[in-house]
C-alpha cells in the first residue's frame, strides 16, 4: 500500500511539473507572438525644392568685334583658343583704297590751305587800298568773301582728311581687352562688309553660367539666391554662385527666361562654352504644412496609396491603414497631401508581415517620443 501511495505521488508530481513547463510554453508563444515595429512620426515638409538645369558657361565680358569700314580681310591668323593680350593686332582689311583715299584728300587740303594764302593776301591788299581810297566797297566786300569762303574750304577738307585717316585706322581690328578667342566667323580673303561679326573674345576669367528656366519656375527665384553649380568636365567639385540677372522677357523659341549666374569663385580650368548644372533651391511657400514619410512607408494597392499606423487600444497598439494622397518623392520621403496627421505613428519597416488589428509592440518607442 504504502509502494502504491509513493508511486502515486511520483506520478502525480511528474504531471504536475509537465503542466507547469506546457503552461510556461504557451505563455512564452503569446508574449512571441506580438510582434515589435519600428515608427516614425510624419514630418511638416519645410524642406526646398530642388531642380536641376543646364547651362552654358560664359566670360563676364564677352565681346563680338567687327569692322567699321568694308574691304578684303588680307590678315587674320587667330584660332580658337588662342590667347591674346589687349591692344594685339586680330586682323586687318586691305588698305590700300583708305591710303588713297587719305592721299587724294591730303592734296585737296594743300590745294585749300594755298588757296586761303592767296585769298588772305588779296584781303589785306584790298583792305589797304580801300583806306587809302584806291578801292572801291565792292572790291573790299569781294575779296572778303573769298577769304572766307577759302577758310570754310580749308575747314571742311581739314575735316575730310581727319575723317579719312579714321577710316584707314579702322582697317586694322585691335584687342579691347585680354583674353582667349572664343569664336571665329570668317576666313582670311573674304571679303568683309560693315558690321560683319570677326571674332569673339572673351576675358580670361570665366565666372557666370547662362540658364534658361521656365515660366513655371521663374518666379519661385530672385536676384541674389544661392544656387550650386557643377561642369560636365570638374569632376566632384560644386561651385558656390548666386542669381546675378533675370530676364524679364521670354524667349519666343524656347518659351523660357535666360538667368545668369555668377561665381562666387571662379579657377582657370572653366573655359567659355563648357557644360554645366545649376541646382536652384527654393522654398515653396504653399507647401510648408505639406507633412512627409519616408518613401518605404507608403504602400499601394487596387485601392491606392495607404500608410500603415498605430492605433492605441487600452495601452495596447494595433495596426490600422489609412489611405492617402501623396505627391512628390523627394530624397527623404515622400510628401503626403491627405490622410494623415502629424501625430500618426507610422510604420517604417516590415509592412509586409502585418495586417489590420494586429497586435504590436514598438521597437524604437525612444527614439520616436511616443
Amino acid at each position: 500500500m504504502i509502494k502504491y501511495i509513493k508511486a502515486t505521488l511520483i506520478l502525480l508530481t511528474v504531471s504536475l511539473l509537465f503542466s507547469a513547463c506546457e503552461n510556461k510554453e504557451e505563455k512564452i508563444e503569446i508574449k512571441e507572438s506580438i510582434k515589435s515595429v519600428y515608427i516614425t512620426m510624419p514630418k511638416i515638409n519645410k524642406d526646398k525644392e530642388k531642380r536641376v538645369f543646364n547651362a552654358i558657361a560664359s566670360s563676364n565680358n564677352q565681346i563680338k568685334l567687327s569692322f567699321k569700314v568694308q574691304g578684303n580681310l588680307n590678315y587674320f591668323n587667330l584660332r580658337n583658343g588662342d590667347e591674346v593680350k589687349k591692344g594685339d593686332l586680330l586682323a586687318s582689311l586691305d588698305s590700300k583704297p583708305y591710303e588713297l583715299k587719305v592721299s587724294q584728300v591730303k592734296y585737296a587740303h594743300s590745294e585749300a590751305k594755298s588757296a586761303l594764302q592767296n585769298a588772305k593776301s588779296i584781303y589785306d591788299r584790298t583792305k589797304k587800298l580801300y583806306i587809302n581810297q584806291n578801292a572801291s566797297v565792292s572790291d573790299i566786300d569781294n575779296a572778303r568773301a573769298n577769304y572766307n569762303a577759302s577758310k570754310a574750304k580749308v575747314n571742311n577738307v581739314s575735316k575730310e582728311l581727319e575723317y579719312a585717316k579714321l577710316q584707314l585706322s579702322y582697317t586694322k581690328l585691335y584687342a579691347p581687352i585680354s583674353g582667349y578667342i572664343s569664336s571665329k566667323f570668317v576666313s582670311q580673303n573674304e571679303n568683309i562688309a560693315v558690321g560683319t561679326p570677326i571674332v569673339l573674345i572673351s576675358d580670361k576669367l570665366v565666372d557666370e553660367v547662362s540658364v534658361h528656366l521656365p515660366e513655371s519656375y521663374i518666379n519661385k527665384i530672385k536676384k541674389g539666391d544661392d544656387v550650386k553649380v557643377t561642369f560636365t568636365s570638374i569632376d566632384e567639385k560644386i561651385f558656390d554662385a548666386s542669381i546675378s540677372e533675370i530676364s524679364k522677357f521670354i524667349s519666343t523659341n524656347s518659351k523660357t527666361y535666360l538667368v545668369i549666374v555668377k561665381l562666387k569663385k571662379s579657377t582657370g580650368s572653366i573655359k567659355s562654352g563648357m557644360s554645366a548644372d545649376v541646382s536652384f533651391s527654393v522654398l515653396n511657400q504653399e507647401k510648408q504644412e505639406i507633412l512627409k514619410v519616408p518613401s518605404n512607408s507608403v504602400l499601394n494597392d487596387k485601392n491606392g496609396y495607404f500608410v500603415y499606423i498605430l492605433e492605441k487600444r487600452n495601452n495596447k497598439y494595433f495596426i490600422q491603414r489609412k489611405d492617402v494622397t501623396i505627391g512628390k518623392l523627394q530624397d527623404d520621403g515622400f510628401e503626403i497631401f491627405s490622410g494623415l496627421q502629424r501625430s500618426d505613428l507610422v510604420l517604417k519597416a516590415g509592412m509586409s508581415q502585418v495586417f489590420e488589428n494586429m497586435e504590436v509592440t514598438i521597437g524604437n518607442k525612444k527614439e520616436a517620443g511616443s
